[in-house]
């Protein structure tokens, strides 16, 4: 390895406590662990935050690590925000025991259930430096299906597996807590969110690059820092879909949209290949 890390990967997983299937969510998480360490180039690391470990090992070897903590675990009052500050303390923590122990270049977060290519981190070691990147073209996958995936240029707007900082520019801060995090808005500040959703928001709270989870306002975030975001060229990221994912329709114009989704989804999909199998660990 290189004096330097090149990217250190940041998993929260989450308790058992929420976790209605934790057979499953173990062999999610043991999966996506798979997919990195199928890496193609071995420098990085990898911090997995967790309140119970799951039922396997996680070192696979001395790059991975288990973090354990005892905050309290998400409320039922507040359900969504609380999972969302939930998950954001774990990626915390887990940032801070990287920056005690590596040196890394870049630093992403990745959700516990999701799969990387092999390619990413070689890549990423021979890029151009820049402040961030954003991962905008992956995959998006329903377990169920063990022939069809679905291309997307989007991955962005509903993975959040999706940006990658570099380190020295993660703790830098700005206004960047919307009401994805709980932070109250007034009329007019709610209403910029929802029809401006790649803006900032006014009234925002103060939070860093790192520590927040507004998929779609990362590049305004990066712009108010004065740090262009640039796009990942390739397909890096499988987003493993959930199956209530997808809400039912309640009118003729939800039902209608959904119906272009659909056959918008028909158009992207591709056949899982044995090359991409073996890119992303997909069993």
């Amino acid at each position: 390895m290189n004096d330097q890390l090149t990217l250190a990967f940041l998993i929260p997983f989450a308790s058992q406590k929420v976790k209605s299937k934790w057979n499953l969510a173990c062999a999610h998480l043991r999966q996506t662990l798979r997919s990195v360490q199928n890496s193609s180039n071995g420098n990085y690391c990898v911090v997995v935050a967790g309140h119970e470990p799951p039922d396997f090992d996680v070192q696979f070897d001395s790059r991975f690590h288990f973090l354990s903590l005892n905050h309290a675990t998400p409320n039922r009052e507040s359900y969504p925000v609380s999972l969302k500050l939930d998950k954001l303390a774990k990626i915390a923590a887990a940032w801070d025991y990287v920056k005690s122990t590596y040196s890394p270049k870049y630093i992403m977060k990745l959700d516990a259930d999701d799969l990387i290519s092999s390619e990413l981190v070689g890549w990423l070691a021979k890029a151009g430096g820049e402040a961030g990147y954003l991962i905008k073209y992956g995959w998006l996958w329903r377990p169920g299906s063990r022939c069809l995936i679905e291309h997307t240029e989007y991955l962005d707007r509903t993975c959040g597996s999706c940006l990658i900082i570099r380190s020295d520019v993660a703790d830098d801060r700005g206004p960047f807590l919307t009401e994805v995090e709980g932070v109250r808005l007034d009329h007019a500040s709610s209403s910029l969110a929802a029809s401006h959703q790649y803006s900032l928001v006014p009234g925002s709270g103060v939070t860093t690059l790192l520590l927040n989870d507004t998929h779609q306002r990362y590049a305004s975030q990066f712009a108010y820092l004065g740090h262009e975001l640039h796009t990942l060229p390739f397909n890096a990221v499988i987003y493993r879909i959930s199956p209530d994912s997808v809400a039912g329709a309640s009118d003729d114009r939800t039902r209608k949209f959904n119906l272009r989704m659909t056959l918008g989804a028909v158009r992207r999909k591709r056949f899982i290949t044995p090359k991409l199998r073996k890119e992303f660990m997909l069993g």
